[in-house]
C-alpha cells in the first residue's frame, strides 16, 4: 500500500474560513488544523459547497455521491445528518445545511456581523437608542423652558 505526503490542500474550494480538498477530503482549518473526512461526506460537502447558497438536489446528490451504487433516499438522508453533527462540532453555527422540503439542500453561512453598526448591536438596540434620544431631548427642553422662566421672572 503506498501512502502519499500531503504538501498542501490543492483543488479545494473554500466553505467559511476553511479549504476543503476534493481529491482527498481534508478540511484545512486558518489554523492549520486538519480534518480528514469519509468519503461520502466529503463529496457531500463538496457538491453542497461547489453550490452555496443554492438549493441542490437530492436526485442530483445520490448521483453525483454515489455514482455506481444503488442506494434509497435513506442513504443521502443518513449522509446529511452524519454531515451536520460534523459541521456544528466543527464549525458551531458558521455552517449549516438546510433542508428544502421536496426539492433538496442548501449549504448555508452565517451571517457575519455588521461593521459600522458600533454600539448599537442586538434586537432591540435601535429602538432603546431612539427612546434614549427622545428622553435626552425632551429633558433639554423642559430645563430650556424652565431656564426660561426663571430668568424671565421679576
Amino acid at each position: 500500500m503506498k501512502i502519499e505526503a500531503i504538501d498542501e490542500v490543492s483543488d479545494g474550494i473554500e466553505i467559511g474560513r476553511w479549504k476543503l480538498s476534493e481529491e482527498y477530503g481534508i478540511l484545512d482549518s486558518p489554523l492549520n488544523k486538519e480534518l480528514l473526512l469519509e468519503p461520502r461526506l466529503s463529496k457531500l460537502l463538496y457538491t453542497l459547497g461547489s453550490n452555496a447558497c443554492a438549493v441542490v438536489s437530492r436526485n442530483y446528490l445520490v448521483s453525483t455521491i454515489w455514482k455506481d451504487t444503488i442506494v434509497n433516499e435513506e442513504s443521502l438522508t443518513r449522509a446529511v445528518a452524519d454531515l451536520r453533527k460534523v459541521l456544528k462540532y466543527h464549525f458551531g453555527s458558521e455552517v449549516s445545511i438546510l433542508t428544502i422540503p421536496k426539492r433538496g439542500y442548501k449549504l448555508i453561512f452565517a451571517e457575519s456581523p455588521q461593521k459600522g453598526r458600533g454600539w448599537l448591536k442586538g434586537k432591540y438596540s435601535v429602538k432603546y437608542a431612539i427612546y434614549g434620544f427622545l428622553l435626552f431631548f425632551i429633558t433639554v427642553m423642559w430645563l430650556a423652558g424652565f431656564l426660561k422662566v426663571m430668568v424671565h421672572t421679576p
